[in-house]
């Protein structure tokens, strides 16, 4: 039975994989970071479930166009905090800075994923964004 740090350090390690994933445009890789289904919840529209693997193909390709078309380059990751919440289900707060091309900030922001071991991998199966000035789990500062 894995430890809570332990958990967290694997938590910690499929994040890094994910965003490396993402900044590469690796589909295949990025896709396989998620259970089908999972959850957006956001406070303006609630709970919206991506239920298939073309609903999560088309928006992860809505959500490229969008931050290409703003001038995208890459993602860094600025803070990660983990959290065991069982053998199997774990918390990730992340803190991210999207790039541009010429290495100036196109967006700053914070997300908090649930994620459940699926076998002998992580899959995202839960995501909200933390606007500011709210913290999020733990109250970690930004």
């Amino acid at each position: 039975m894995p430890t809570a740090v332990e958990i967290g350090q694997e938590l910690e390690s499929f994040y890094r994989g994910y965003i490396d994933a993402f900044n590469r445009e690796d589909l295949d890789h990025f896709l396989g970071c998620f259970g089908i289904p999972y959850g957006w919840v956001t406070g303006e529209r609630g709970l919206t479930v991506t239920a298939s693997e073309d609903d999560h193909q088309n928006g992860f390709s809505r959500i490229m166009l969008d931050i290409k078309q703003r001038g995208w380059a890459r993602s860094g990751i600025d803070r990660l905090k983990t959290w065991a919440l069982g053998d199997n289900l774990g918390m990730i707060l992340a803190d991210y800075t999207r790039y541009k091309a010429d290495g100036s900030i196109l967006e700053q922001g914070r997300a908090c994923y649930t994620a459940r071991r699926d076998g002998k991998s992580w899959k995202i199966v839960a995501l909200s964004e933390i606007k500011p000035p709210f913290l999020g789990p733990g109250d970690v500062p930004r």
